[in-house]
């Protein structure tokens, strides 16, 4: 109930309020209810599921008109008329898209239509963030390697760790422009930095295919020094890494920063190798068949878990992103089951990947062999495929099956990867075919002689 009018003498009190009634516009009453104005900052919170903001908005209504009772659905107006939020969403979907010139139109139209509504400070970064980043990907894609460092100068948050795929990249591009020094700076930038030592992880890897075995040792001291925890994980990592270049050990670091380890790649009949560890292979990381969520944080702030359409994909992109494979998976079945027939087949690749992170592969090769992949996409996946099946039947001791991996993952790959050579040696020298392993040593020894290579030969000549 309104707060009561006290008055000494109650004849002087009607004439004063019906004097105030007629005062009035007729729309006004002391049983005062909120306007369309009073309500659009309350739909604007609703329509972004900001519940603390909400309540808050929702009380000070409250406390400003005692006798009003809010609707059902504060999305709906008085008049029938709603709030922003399909406009919103739609605008999002521009952004996603990269219709960066008609998200600026929505946004402008949408202003228009709910003159009390501005767009939210998160709306208009993405929207620069993702022309940006467009921009980027298409300096990149054009082999323009000076305006991708423009770009990347003039917004850093490009090359933020949130966003670790872009430096990766514009470290490759440096890479092959003959820029290895500026390559290998940037790489050792995300070591110091990046908080996420899935993210370090495979920085060091990556930076192994170029680095100098001194700049490798540098980077994994510094890795040490940030996550001393890992210390195990570096030093297998690191002795991996040496055993792929035919090293049997890494090159020697600082006494302060080393630690007892020496492990190296087993000779026939000793089992599995250290270097048998399940390695990361190119498509892990980054497939080349897609490009990597702008920002999957905030995509996964700004996309409804409830999603069931074109949305969902987007969902899973981003989840599968931030290292949460099972909720990727889930999120790339829910796309499948609607949209478009491009979208079905993304959503399958994206299952066979996640399926991969999560070390199915038997799983994926399902997935992708009843589906019309494209031919970049199927590579991706088998590569990925042929990978862990080797490398696991190699460490259950099954080295017929492993050498069978390796030769189709070299034939279908083009090219024959050290770390998995190695290991493809070994493993005909555990099958006791030692002259072929001697052979295997041989190329190996004669593209890059190392002490791993000499010691190959050395137990396959017994």
């Amino acid at each position: 109930m309104p707060p009561r009018l006290i008055f000494s003498r109650p004849g002087r009190a009607t004439a004063l309020l019906l004097a105030l009634a007629l005062a009035l516009p007729a729309s006004w009453s002391l049983a005062q209810t909120p306007s369309e104005d009073d309500l659009r900052a309350l739909r604007y919170y609703r329509s972004q599921n900001d519940t603390i903001s909400y309540e808050a908005e929702l009380r000070r209504l409250r406390v400003q008109f005692p006798g009003w009772a809010p609707p059902a659905d504060p999305l709906t107006g008085v008049a029938g008329t709603t709030g922003p939020s399909v406009e919103i969403d739609e605008i999002y979907r521009l952004i996603a898209s990269g219709a960066f010139d008609a998200a600026d139109a929505r946004i402008g139209e949408t202003r228009l239509n709910h003159p009390g509504w501005t767009p939210p400070k998160d709306m208009t970064e993405l929207l620069e963030l993702s022309r940006a980043q467009a921009t980027f990907d298409h300096a990149l894609a054009s082999a323009d390697l000076g305006r991708a460092i423009q770009v990347s100068t003039e917004r850093p948050v490009l090359l933020s760790c949130e966003r670790i795929n872009n430096p990766w990249r514009l470290a490759e591009a440096q890479r092959a422009a003959g820029a290895t020094p500026e390559a290998f700076r940037l790489m050792q930038g995300i070591v110091r930095t990046c908080g996420d030592v899935d993210h370090v992880t495979a920085t060091l890897e990556k930076t192994d295919a170029f680095a100098t075995p001194e700049q490798m040792a540098q980077l994994f001291s510094e890795a040490r020094r940030r996550f001393p925890a890992q210390a195990t994980a570096w030093d297998g990592l690191e002795t991996r890494l040496a055993a792929g270049h035919g090293q049997s050990q890494p090159a020697p670091r600082s006494a302060g920063s080393r630690t007892a380890s020496k492990t190296a790649l087993a000779p026939a009949g000793a089992g599995p190798a250290s270097a048998a560890t399940p390695s990361r292979s190119p498509s892990e990381a980054a497939p080349l068949s897609r490009s990597a969520t702008r920002n999957p944080a905030q995509c996964l702030a700004s996309t409804s878990p409830g999603a069931t359409s074109g949305q969902a994909l987007t969902r899973a992109w981003c989840a599968y992103d931030m290292q949460r494979p099972l909720e990727a998976l889930g999120l790339f079945r829910r796309a499948e089951a609607a949209g478009p027939a491009e979208q079905k087949r993304d959503a399958r690749f994206g299952q066979a990947l996640a399926m991969l992170k999560l070390g199915m592969p038997d799983s994926a090769a399902r997935v992708a062999a009843a589906t019309d992949l494209t031919r970049q996409q199927r590579l991706d996946v088998e590569l990925w495929i042929l990978d862990q099946r080797g490398v696991r039947a190699y460490q259950q001791g099954k080295y017929e099956r492993a050498v069978a991996f390796f030769d189709a993952y070299a034939e279908l790959a083009g090219f024959e990867r050290r770390d998995l050579a190695i290991l493809r040696a070994y493993a005909l020298m555990n099958m006791g075919k030692r002259q072929a392993a001697h052979a295997a040593f041989q190329a190996l020894h004669d593209v890059l002689a190392t002490e791993e290579t000499r010691h190959g030969l050395r137990a396959s000549a017994r």
